[in-house]
């Protein structure tokens, strides 16, 4: 079990190589193994200022949810302060911030075991190509020993880079990000657990990507269950105690399969969670 609080938690600015990202900052509230196909990072993204990026797409996936204010990928498309979305990897989308907002972000490996890039690795290799071209507005360009120019993607760029093969992309699952709003789902109680509430909001793809919402009322206990798949719970409100450590607002919790914690409420807590893939 690891149990991570904001403020213990690594900052940092992400480099500009894909795309306008002033104001942005990141906080890792739990990370993966790098290399494993099941590699992720949960994080808090917070901008102030602008944000955008172009058109493009992933070969990971991702779990969006926006906390405060709001966000934008592409017509129709919209985050408001409450709602989550689902990225399947291949799936292309556009991103555009404007003002503050606040969001909790899952990165993992999708089905096709692709795997997920680690911090590591993409900064290292973002400074190693940096002495072949130059990454702007998202692209990376580089002159070949022929003097022909090239332009990537930069993130794609990066993943070649360090993989040391062509990147490739699943075909979508979905032809654009799932957005959902919590309020239409129905709390519902877990039998035996007085003060224990529980929302499914989906399970997604055939390794199992789940994403619920649990919610405790002060003085309220949970053992979690034993699970099949690594648990990550990130606690949006509320305050308490995890086999004797202190959680509250936006502390982070990986429960390790097999593992289950006692949980216990001193106030009202609600927490999301997230049933990570499995490649075994």
């Amino acid at each position: 079990m690891q149990l991570v609080r904001l403020q213990d938690a690594p900052r940092f600015e992400p480099p500009r190589a894909n795309g306008s990202r002033e104001g942005v900052t990141y906080h890792d509230l739990l990370v993966g193994r790098e290399g494993a196909p099941d590699n992720f990072s949960l994080q808090l993204m917070a901008v102030n200022g602008g944000y955008a990026t172009g058109h493009h797409r992933h070969n990971f996936e991702q779990v969006r949810i926006v906390l405060e204010g709001s966000f934008g990928f592409g017509p129709g498309l919209v985050q408001h302060a409450g709602s989550v979305g689902y990225f399947c990897e291949g799936t292309h989308y556009t991103q555009q911030g404007e003002g503050r907002s606040l969001t909790l972000l899952l990165q993992v490996g999708g089905p096709s075991g692709a795997g997920f890039m680690s911090r590591r690795q993409l900064r290292e290799g973002i400074a190693t190509l940096r002495d072949k071209g130059e990454f702007h507005d998202g692209m990376f360009t580089w002159f070949d020993a022929q003097g022909i120019k090239h332009d990537k993607d930069s993130y794609e760029a990066v993943w070649e880079h360090v993989h040391r093969r062509p990147i490739q992309y699943a075909k979508p699952q979905y032809q654009a990000p799932v957005l959902m709003d919590p309020e239409r789902f129905a709390w519902v109680p877990m039998p035996g657990r007085e003060g224990v509430w529980l929302r499914t909001l989906g399970r997604f793809n055939e390794r199992g990507l789940a994403i619920t919402q649990l919610r405790l009322a002060a003085g309220a206990e949970l053992v979690l269950p034993r699970g099949q798949q690594v648990l990550l719970i990130c606690c949006v409100q509320g305050a308490g105690q995890v086999e004797g450590r202190a959680y509250e607002r936006l502390s982070a919790l990986r429960v390790e399969i097999g593992d289950a914690p006692l949980v216990k409420a001193t106030r009202d807590s609600v927490f999301y969670g997230f049933e990570l893939p499995r490649f075994d």
